[in-house]
Formats: C-alpha cells, sequence, structure tokens
C-alpha cells in the first residue's frame, strides 16, 4: 500500500476511528477479514431500520451482508472499489477501502453506502425517454444530427445511419462527403441549404433526394436551427432528417389518380353516348354526374336533376315503361332498356338506356349505378329502311322464280279457254273440268301475287300468334320455284299448331335469307334441310342462348357446304358484311334476320365449320297456353 503522510498536529492525532466513521454523512462500517462487524457509525441504523450495536463483533448479515460479498467476490480485501448495488427497492453506490493497522497486520475492510435510489430513478427515467425518443424516431424515420462547422465533425443519431443505408463511423457522414450521397439532380439544392445554414439561417422543410450504396433512392425533409456559443457566434447546426420516400410516392400516386381521374372526366365528356351515375343511397335515386352528351340529350345537367332525379325523363303520358329500369335500381340490377324519354324542353325522343351495377364487393348490393343513354330515334328509322331495301333486294332474287311460276300457271288457263270454247255447246262436261282447272290456276296466281306483294309492302310489321308451321311451308313453297334445280330442300316441319307471336311477312323473310344462304354455300348443288320443332330448353343453355328457361319453337336450317372459319362466323350479323364477290349479295340478310329474331323476343344461333357447313338455330317464344 502506499504510505500515508500526516503533519504533526496534535488536534488531529486526537482523531478516533469512531469521529472519522461518524464524519461520513451515509452509512459506513469495518469489517475484518473474517467478515466480523468492528465498527459503524449511526447512518446505519437508518439502514438497517434497527440498533447495530448488538451486532458488534459478530458476522455481517442484511444489507451490508451483500455489498461486502459482492465486494469480496469482484475486488478482494485489498483492493478498492465503487459500484452500484439494488439492495430491495433502493439504489445504493458503494466504495470498499482496505485497512490496515501496521503494514504487516490483518487486512480490514471499511464499506461505504450511498443511497443513491432518486439518481437512478431519474437516470431510469431519462434512459426511458431516450428509448422512447429514439423509438419514434426510428417509426416516424426520422434521425438527429449536428454539425461542427470549424471541425465539419458530424455527429448522427442511430437512426440517421438507417436513413442513409450507411455503418456508424462511416467517412460519409462528414460535410465534405456528404454531397456524394446525394442525388446527381439535387446537389445544387443541397449545396444552396448548406449555404443557408453557414449564413447562420434556419431551415424549414428543405426536401432533397439520396442514393444509396445499394441504389435505391430516397426522398429526404431536413429541419434545421443554427446553434451559438456564449459569446452569440454561430459555431453548430442541429437539425432532423426524415424520410419521406413513402409520402412522396403517395403524393405521386395522388397526382396519377387526379390526372387518370381528368382524363376519365374528359373522355366521359367526349363519349358519344349520354353517361349518368346515379345513387340509390337515399330511398329515391339521385343524379351526381352527367357528361356533356347526356346534357345534348336531355337539356339536363347534374344540379338539375337534383329534386326530381331521374323522374325528369320519364315522360307524363306514359311512366308505366319506366318501371323496369327503376326496379333494376331498386334490386341492384342491370339491363338495357328502349323507351320514351322526355327532354327538359317537353319534347321526347326513343331511347335506349343500359343500367349497369357498380359492385364494391362481390354478392354486394350495388348502391352506384352507371346509365348509358343513346338517342334510337334515328336508329329505328335507319333499320325500317334497311330491312325494307333487304326485302327488295329478296323480292328481285325471287322475281325469276315467280315469273316461272305465274307463266305455267297462265298456260292453262289461254289454253283451256280456247278449248272450251270450241266445244262448249258440244261437251259442257268437258268445259266445266276446263273451268275447274283455269279456276284452280288462277287462285294459285293470286295467293302467289298476294304473297310476293305482302312481302313488298312497306309498313310497320304488326305481330299476332299464328300457327308457326303454316307460315314456314308457305314461305317454303315460295321459295322452292327461285332455287337452282340442283338444290333440294329437306323438310322435317313437326311443331303441330304450336303458335308464336311474329309477323307472317318477317318468317317469309327469315325462311328465305336463310335458305339462300343456304343453297349459295352449296355452289347450286346439294341439300338444305329445314326442321321446325318444339323443344324444352334448361337453365344452362337458357343462359348461353341469353333467354328463359322453358318451351321454345326451333327453326333449324342447315347445309353442308363451304362453311365458314371463326373470324368470319363472329362477323355475319355485321350490317354489309359479305364474303360474295361484288354484285352477288348486300350483306344485309343476317342483320335483318338477327333483328327481325331479337323483336320476336327470341335467340339466333349460328354454328359453322369450313368445308363441313353451316347450321343456323332460331328459337322463337311459344305463346302461353291460359
Amino acid at each position: 500500500m502506499t504510505a500515508i503522510s500526516f503533519s504533526t498536529n496534535t488536534e488531529f492525532d486526537r482523531l478516533t476511528p469512531r469521529a472519522w466513521l461518524e464524519a461520513i454523512l451515509v452509512p459506513a462500517i469495518v469489517l475484518d477479514e473474517a467478515g466480523i462487524l468492528l465498527a459503524h457509525n449511526t447512518h446505519v441504523e437508518d439502514l438497517l431500520q434497527h440498533h447495530a450495536a448488538p451486532t458488534l463483533g459478530k458476522a455481517i448479515e442484511g444489507p451490508f451482508r451483500i455489498m461486502a460479498d459482492r465486494v469480496r467476490r469482484v475486488a478482494g480485501l485489498e483492493t478498492r472499489a465503487w459500484f452500484e448495488q439494488p439492495i430491495g427497492n433502493a439504489w445504493y453506490r458503494i466504495a470498499a477501502y482496505p485497512l490496515r493497522a501496521r503494514p504487516d497486520g490483518p487486512v480490514m475492510q471499511a464499506i461505504i453506502a450511498t443511497d443513491i435510489t432518486k439518481q437512478k430513478h431519474a437516470e431510469f427515467e431519462i434512459r426511458e425517454s431516450e428509448g422512447q425518443l429514439e423509438e419514434a424516431t426510428r417509426i416516424a424515420q426520422l434521425g438527429t444530427y449536428k454539425s461542427i462547422w470549424d471541425t465539419g465533425a458530424a455527429h448522427w443519431s442511430p437512426n440517421m445511419y438507417i436513413i442513409h443505408g450507411l455503418t456508424p463511423g462511416s467517412p460519409l457522414t462528414g460535410r465534405d462527403r456528404y454531397g456524394e450521397l446525394v442525388h446527381p439532380d439535387d446537389r445544387h439544392l443541397y449545396e444552396r441549404y448548406a449555404a443557408i445554414q453557414s449564413e447562420g439561417k434556419a431551415l424549414n422543410g428543405a426536401e432533397y433526394r439520396i442514393v444509396r450504396k445499394d441504389g435505391s433512392m430516397r426522398w429526404l425533409r431536413l429541419d434545421a436551427r443554427v446553434l451559438f456559443d456564449a459569446d452569440g457566434q454561430s459555431y453548430a447546426t442541429f437539425g432532423t432528417c426524415q424520410d419521406i420516400t413513402e409520402g412522396k410516392q403517395r403524393e405521386q400516386e395522388l397526382r396519377n389518380l387526379l390526372r387518370r381521374n381528368a382524363i376519365l372526366y374528359e373522355a366521359l365528356d367526349a363519349s358519344p353516348i349520354g353517361v349518368a351515375v346515379v345513387t340509390t343511397d337515399s330511398p329515391r335515386p339521385e343524379v351526381f354526374y352527367v357528361n356533356a352528351e347526356f346534357v345534348r340529350l336531355t337539356g339536363y345537367k347534374a344540379s338539375s336533376l337534383t329534386k326530381r332525379s331521374i323522374g325528369a325523363l320519364i315522360p307524363g303520358d306514359d311512366a308505366s315503361q319506366w318501371d323496369m329500369v327503376l326496379e333494376a335500381l331498386h334490386t341492384s340490377g342491370g339491363g338495357a332498356f328502349e323507351l320514351t324519354c322526355a327532354r327538359r324542353d317537353g319534347t321526347t325522343f326513343l331511347g335506349q338506356i343500359e343500367v349497369a351495377p357498380v359492385r364494391d364487393h362481390p354478392g354486394r348490393d350495388a348502391t352506384v349505378f352507371v346509365l348509358n343513354l343513346r338517342d334510337i330515334t334515328l336508329d329505328r328509322q335507319r333499320s325500317a329502311a334497311l330491312l325494307q331495301s333487304q326485302k327488295m333486294e329478296a323480292l328481285g332474287q325471287l322475281s325469276g322464280g315467280v315469273a316461272h311460276e305465274i307463266n305455267n300457271l297462265l298456260q292453262p288457263v289461254l289454253a283451256l279457254s280456247d278449248l272450251g270454247r270450241d266445244i262448249a255447246d258440244k261437251d259442257p262436261v268437258k268445259v266445266r273440268k276446263y273451268f275447274e282447272v283455269i279456276s284452280s290456276s288462277a287462285r294459285k296466281a293470286r295467293d302467289i301475287v298476294r304473297q310476293v306483294l305482302t312481302f313488298a309492302r312497306r309498313d310497320t310489321p304488326e305481330v299476332a300468334a299464328y300457327p308457326i308451321a303454316g307460315l314456314v311451308r308457305d314461305a317454303l313453297r315460295l321459295l322452292q320455284s327461285g332455287l337452282p334445280p340442283g338444290i333440294k330442300l329437306v323438310e322435317h316441319i313437326d311443331a303441330g299448331a304450336v303458335e308464336a307471336v311474329v309477323n307472317p311477312t318477317q318468317v317469309s323473310q327469315v325462311v328465305l335469307n336463310l335458305v339462300k344462304n343456304a343453297a349459295d354455300a352449296l355452289d347450286g348443288e346439294g341439300d338444305v334441310t329445314v326442321e321446325l320443332t318444339c323443344v324444352d330448353i334448361d337453365a344452362a343453355n337458357a343462359a348461353a342462348l341469353t333467354v328463359s328457361p322453358g318451351q321454345w319453337i326451333k327453326l333449324r336450317i342447315a347445309d353442308d357446304g363451304e362453311g365458314m372459319d371463326s373470324y368470319t362466323l363472329s362477323r355475319v350479323f355485321e350490317p354489309f358484311f359479305t364474303t360474295k364477290v361484288a354484285g352477288k349479295g348486300t350483306g344485309l340478310g343476317l342483320s335483318v334476320v338477327y333483328s327481325i329474331v331479337n323483336g320476336w323476343g327470341g335467340a339466333l344461333k349460328m354454328e359453322s365449320e369450313v368445308d363441313k357447313g353451316t347450321t343456323a338455330m332460331i328459337y322463337i317464344p311459344v305463346v302461353a297456353t291460359p
């Protein structure tokens, strides 16, 4: 041990060990080598909560036993030691000193315990606050830094390294090399921010990009304040750095969304179809958007429809036809409807409204609907003109056969008339037979002429319930004489007396078009099969045909001609689409057939395969029996 020197002061020499112990303001004890308590001061009793005098000369117990054991375990008897020790709910700072009465005497040990509970609690609170702050900055992707201007040194919080993708101690944290991390396009911004700080000015919301070592780019936001020394001289910058990449990405997504919405609105306004968006959150459907074409068609803006909603489009004299539209809105359904629409100026037009529900979740009732509105007045007029044009084309095709048929019927009329005149007085019985033949031929000619006139008449077809089998047979008889000699009609008419709501002229037109197409595909020779039957359509087949399940009349016309490929088949219902050479067809036939069948509430299905033939199947609704 190092020798201790004392001055020759009589009063100091009189001081006793007890005086020394009592002078210590915290608990203090002295132990011998065996851990026997040799001395203590009065503050020990505050720690032990009892008088310590009875324990003198005995092995130490209680809190001091814990302290003594740790001192001897960690430092031994002859080494000074300092450490902190929790005992119960308190914390103590322990100081241990070896003592000797003489250089070669036994070692004693003085232990002094200072209560630091309050300081430790304050320390814990500071550490907890620092931990919470560090966690908060980590969650917010926020770091702090301090930059010393004279030396260029930088002190970063742990999260600063995470934000920049660096490890502590990286040379890039210094002011001189930090610019290497900055995105090349933003280095002029960073230099301007550094100049602002060097001028002693604060920095608020400065944004720039960095490129990490792994190549990823991040957006950062700086907020900084200048630090001043006691003389008022600026010497450093303290600030926060936040990674705002996710926020920037959301801003870009929002800008993209706004741009897409703007484009969408512009596209809707440029649409040639009137568009309205309707909600059914309230008891009455509300219109909150209409495009320019909708305004042009109806004269109503969205604001004009606030009070009456789509009810403003319902004409007062016939509101019942709108019931299906309102039902579709209330039941989250959809569909296409043709009905009369009222304009704001009181005029009306024939419109087609398509109702499309917008569902935000499968199976959930829709509360938002898109209504597409078109003025089909001209379309219907053009359709009627197209129908008449095609009828006249078909009539022209029939004229040769009709003329031949009538000429055949006129031959017996002329011949028998002359013969009958010559033998009128000689053989009345034979004359009577002549007149029967003449009468029969004239009636047949009259029927043919009547059918042709009916077919060519320009009027709006009226539908009624007719036995469909008789209409098909009549159409085939009218058609037979106009077919090439090598074409044979194979008929299987098996529909009995079943009735359908149709127009006789349209039935003739449908049969004529389909049989004529089949004959053309046979190139002058082959069989055209015409079948008429009653069929029951189940739910699966009904869904494929977009009709309702139940009993239907099926008209099937098939040939084994050249057939069509899938591309041609997909376009056969388009007006003016034809694969025939110029002058052989207008391409109107199947489009007219399609229009007629739809008007009956039926369905038309075409099947074809190259070199194997084509089959047309028409499904016509049966008249319900009372």
